[in-house]
């Protein structure tokens, strides 16, 4: 089963989406050309720096800085019509201790930088800020390096058992809500939202948690102000978040765990929740994939836009 079809939840899921090829190949529609992308969007490992010296918008972010040609940063490389930096996603790492590793060591300042776009997934907010280390310098991050190993898998039997697993609903991963109406094309599951279990986590959070988070995004921004550089912080919302307004059963919880971040003064913090929830008010179908956790290219694109609104564009421009 192909992630390109299935996307990420299609495959813990083991749903075959690939059988419905009007739906499967929506998400890359409106795609930008790859060749834009090796152009404007300057993709650098974690163990390719320090960064390019003609760096005017860094962008460090997980998963949805990652799904292809139909990430957010390339949608701002294009409607900028200027290159960006993109710091290629690995998981297993605390990328908000990477920028601050960057920063510290003097490999972005505000000579090669004029923005640091981080983002950071809904659910991962709170406790990602809790565990920055504002001491780092930087290293080539082992946990990335070793992130896989010691995990073998045989993906055969593993796939056999993960079917098994989930005809038993067993331990499953994946949870599926009704909604009022219908918010995607597909023909069969228009009305069904599939979404992670762990978009829930934030039930488990504490308030003492939540107020260090929200004392280290104001610490985190002060770091960059002090070295001439504006910080946006973009919460990607979780696609829980986003549709929960649109679900039938009104019991289920309602995250309110980053509500306040918004409104810290002089910070830029994006919540894209709001917006991203204008957008499904508003008529706008598969603003998010149904067989994958991330936004779509309409999603893609309105969040790019909205991160022009924070930018002075003659900054980094000139």
């Amino acid at each position: 089963m192909s992630r390109s079809f299935a996307g990420d939840i299609g495959l813990l899921m083991q749903m075959p989406f690939k059988h419905y090829d009007q739906y499967a190949g929506y998400s890359h529609k409106d795609r930008l050309p790859e060749e834009y992308i090796i152009k404007y969007t300057h993709v650098m490992s974690y163990d390719k720096l320090p960064v390019d010296d003609t760096l005017k918008i860094l962008n460090i972010g997980d998963s949805f800085s990652a799904v292809g040609t139909f990430s957010y940063q390339n949608y701002l490389a294009y409607f900028l019509g200027n290159r960006i930096t993109n710091i290629a996603y690995k998981p297993g790492n605390n990328h908000l201790n990477i920028a601050i590793s960057l920063l510290n060591s003097g490999i972005i300042d505000s000579v090669n930088c004029r923005v640091a776009i981080l983002q950071i997934v809904g659910r991962e907010t709170i406790w990602k800020l809790c565990d920055i280390d504002f001491n780092l310098l930087y290293e080539i991050p082992n946990v990335a390096k070793n992130y896989f190993e010691g995990q073998k898998f045989i993906p055969g039997l593993y796939n056999f058992c993960s079917f098994i697993r989930l005809r038993l609903n067993y331990d499953n991963p994946v949870y599926k809500r009704e909604l009022k109406k219908a918010y995607f094309t597909h023909p069969f599951f228009s009305q069904k939202l599939y979404h992670y279990s762990w978009d829930m986590e934030f039930v488990k959070q504490s308030k003492v948690e939540i107020e260090t988070a929200h004392e280290n995004l104001i610490r985190l921004h002060r770091h960059f102000a002090n070295k001439g550089i504006k910080m946006i912080f973009l919460i990607a919302a979780d696609k829980y978040d986003v549709y929960r307004p649109f679900m039938k059963d009104n019991s289920l919880p309602v995250d309110t765990t980053t509500d306040g971040f918004s409104k810290i003064p002089d910070v830029c913090v994006i919540d894209t929740k709001p917006l991203l929830q204008d957008m499904v008010q508003n008529g706008e179908k598969d603003v998010y994939m149904l067989h994958d956790s991330h936004w779509s290219y309409k999603g893609s694109a309105a969040v790019a836009r909205e991160i022009i609104r924070h930018l002075d564009i003659q900054n980094v421009s000139d």
